[in-house]
């Protein structure tokens, strides 16, 4: 739907007035500021139409996230483009007239995530600095400011070893604090090398890492759930359901556990809420202690350790709420099942109150109001608006929403509510309710309980920050130390001696660390250790360009020291008189995270540079099947595939992509390549003004390099920086025996 001028401009300047520029009933996280799906407001819309009926403006500018509100501006995130010009962008709009104020756009990259599940995580903003963080789907994690400018940035997946699913399941940053915290699947180096779901926590004003952790066991999932944070028994806790099927308590400072609830045999995506002591969680699939599908719980969480027996107040038993997050207002908690059922449960309780058919796919979140009326949106394009009458649920307003080819118009994140507007977002357009003659109360939101005053004996904990950090060879970082006590609490600041551990380098008295002037990879620790308590710091270091690495240095059975993505799917092998690096082949079940090799050698670099390595690939045949494995080079978030045609196996080809699930920029050549044949190849990325020029030449490794390219095409969409590295897809073979193997040798990256 196009925007429409439907009041005068005096009608519209009206209602700016009367919406004051208060910021106490702003709302900047997805579930509202009290994170519980619910406003202090009482309603002003209860009916409106998009002839112009309580309708104050709509965008063109759409998504599947929820949008937040802050400081008189929406901002959003959502998908840009279509196929060669698919990105993602995050977008602020006037809250007032829905004028696009700025938007980003930047590219998806290393992920498997499919076009039209982009943008899934919502923004968050912090009320204290005006800044909004996004989880892009590939994987950057921003701070912009409240203008579009970018204040500091991580790529999640080249930094950290982020993994994500073909699915779009991201999670939502939250704010707590001075931190800002983010969670995901992850295999990095050392002693993150273990596939885990995993939470960091960023200092949120220049995005130094706080601290990680990763309290749940083996990840089944991947997931979406958001987690909370509230005082309960005066802790202040991050509360988190878990890929695991777990729910956790952390001491939300620190990262360390408090409780685990057990509840389901696969990933968690709804997010809890709580009230007082109580947790609210919920999931659709086998419960873990019984063949039941779906459960609804209220969790004591002023318990500690494992309170799955002990910690559960109320069950509600085959209740299927899998995607959406409740709501708790009133003494009430309001929960959509995946068959788009809204139901109304008292909260002290767990008994049913009423029930209420939205339609037919649950996917969005409700909101509530404080005099009872619920906004919530049904996956296939329909907004309703609800009153609980008591002891039924009465329809206010319904809305469908078409597309010009009459097509639905999805929705699936949740409105926001702020001074007397509702906004909400559908898969292509925002749209803002409201009255313009309508008298808004802002309720002042009180601060959540206080925290213990109570002595707390026994060692706390000790922090370093950053917790993790990657550095140039004689480049210098400072640490700095905290302390608290046994209940999260801060201490104050300490200053210790610190010793690397796997790491030369120069330790100074005032916390410093530098590391040394060698062109070569590293990756230790620096620890810190006072009266029991340790506290430990990743370091890595990785060389300027030009870099040259034989894996002559290396242990046979070792991985490359602080690359990314290699732990559990390589190893250092002696082969044909020297070492080299063996992308392992997954035996009896693969499975994709198995399968793939995305593996980074050092940070996000400007584009402009060339990766070179031999390679070689084995084939292996059971029965009527032969398996070849993929292999290739990764150059600023492209990546070049030497791999069989799709369209015909009996053929091989040169590829080069970028967002392959789409994709957004592919080309093939045919080569006629050998396996069991090593090979040299050659990708460079050469930016040039708006495009880039991706060249790739492969030759039998030991022969003279030719002049010629095998492959040079331009993408007119360009990835303009990106970390260098090595690339391999490879299935299993037969019963307990590895598949084929591919090996990688004399990696190489230089700039021109």
């Amino acid at each position: 739907m196009k925007r429409k001028s439907i009041f005068s401009t005096l009608a519209v300047l009206a209602f700016m007035l009367q919406a004051c520029s208060s910021s106490a009933s702003d709302w900047p996280y997805w579930r509202g500021p009290e994170q519980t799906g619910a406003t202090r407001e009482n309603a002003v819309v209860t009916t409106w139409s998009s002839d112009g009926e309580n309708l104050l403006w709509n965008s063109e500018l759409g998504g599947r996230c929820t949008p937040i509100i802050m400081n008189g501006r929406v901002f959003g995130f959502g998908l840009a483009g279509h196929i060669s010009t698919a990105a993602e962008r995050v977008f602020c709009l006037d809250a007032n007239t829905g004028r696009t104020l700025w938007e980003h756009r930047f590219n998806v990259f290393h992920t498997d995530i499919v076009e039209n599940r982009v943008g899934w995580a919502s923004p968050v903003g912090d009320p204290q600095t005006g800044n909004v963080y996004v989880h892009g789907t590939g994987g950057e994690m921003f701070c912009f400011n409240r203008d579009g400018k970018i204040l500091w940035k991580h790529s999640m997946a080249e930094e950290y070893g982020r993994v994500s699913g073909y699915g779009g399941r991201l999670h939502n940053p939250i704010i707590d604090e001075d931190r800002v915290i983010v969670s995901f699947l992850s295999s990095s180096w050392g002693n993150q090398g273990r596939p885990l779901h995993r939470y960091v926590a960023f200092n949120k004003h220049d995005g130094r890492v706080m601290w990680w952790s990763a309290p749940g066991g083996k990840p089944l999932d991947t997931t979406y759930a958001a987690p909370v944070v509230a005082v309960i028994d005066g802790v202040r806790q991050l509360i988190a359901p878990n890929a695991d099927g777990n729910v956790y308590g952390m001491k939300a400072r620190t990262g360390q556990g408090l409780w685990k609830f057990r509840f389901s045999k696969r990933g968690l995506n709804v997010s809890p809420v709580v009230n007082g002591d109580h947790v609210f969680v919920a999931q659709s699939e086998e419960c873990i202690d019984n063949t039941d599908m779906g459960r609804v719980v209220c969790i004591d969480a002023s318990k500690r350790g494992d309170i799955t027996e002990t910690g559960e107040v109320w069950r509600i038993r085959e209740m299927t709420v899998g995607y959406a997050s409740p709501a708790i207002a009133n003494g009430r908690l309001y929960l959509v099942d995946n068959s788009a059922n809204l139901f109304c449960i008292d909260a002290a309780t767990g008994t049913k109150i009423w029930e209420f058919s939205l339609g037919r796919v649950g996917k969005g979140s409700p909101v509530v109001t404080a005099d009872g009326v619920i906004y919530v949106g049904e996956q296939t394009g329909t907004f309703h608006i609800l009153r609980d009458a008591g002891d039924k649920c009465v329809s206010l307003d319904r809305h469908e929403f078409k597309r010009a080819d009459n097509l639905v118009d999805e929705i699936y994140g949740s409105p926001a509510v702020s001074n007397g507007r509702v906004v909400f977002m559908t898969r292509y357009g925002t749209y803002c309710l409201g009255s313009k003659g309508a008298k808004v109360e802002l309720t002042p939101i009180p601060p959540m309980p206080a925290e213990s005053t109570a002595s707390a004996d026994g060692a706390g904990f000790l922090q370093i920050v950053p917790a993790e950090v990657t550095l140039s060879p004689g480049e210098t970082v400072r640490f700095e130390l905290t302390r608290f006590d046994q209940l999260g609490r801060r201490v104050g600041t300490v200053v210790l001696p610190l010793t690397p551990i796997g790491l030369d380098g120069r330790v100074s008295a005032d916390g410093s660390f530098t590391a040394p002037n060698r062109a070569q990879y590293t990756a230790g620790y620096i620890v810190a250790r006072a009266e029991g308590l340790e506290a430990k710091a990743r370091v890595r270091i990785c060389p300027k360009l030009p870099i040259s690495d034989d894996f002559e240095s290396y242990k046979v059975g070792s991985v490359p020291s602080g690359w990314i993505g290699v732990g559990g799917k390589t190893k250092i092998v002696e082969r044909d008189g020297g070492k080299m690096l063996r992308k392992l082949a997954p035996k009896e079940k693969p499975s994709p995270p198995i399968m793939r090799l995305r593996a980074y050698a050092g940070p996000p670099i400007p584009s402009g540079y060339t990766v070179q390595a031999d390679m070689m690939s084995e084939l292996k045949k059971k029965r009527r099947r032969s398996y070849l494995p993929e292999q290739g080079l990764i150059n600023a978030r492209y990546r070049f595939i030497m791999m069989r045609s799709e369209a015909d196996p009996s053929q091989t080809i040169l590829r080069i992509e970028s967002w392959s699930p789409v994709p957004r920029f592919r080309h093939d050549v045919p080569f006629d390549w050998t396996p069991d044949t090593w090979y040299t190849a050659k990708f460079e990325v050469t930016p040039q003004w708006k495009t880039a020029v991706c060249r790739v030449k492969v030759w039998p490794r030991g022969e003279s390099e030719p002049d010629a390219w095998n492959m040079e095409v331009t993408d007119a969409l360009p990835n303009v920086e990106g970390s260098p590295g090595l690339y391999c897809y490879s299935t299993g073979t037969t019963s307990g025996s590895d598949g084929p193997a591919t090996f990688f040798d004399n990696f190489k990256v230089t700039r021109k």
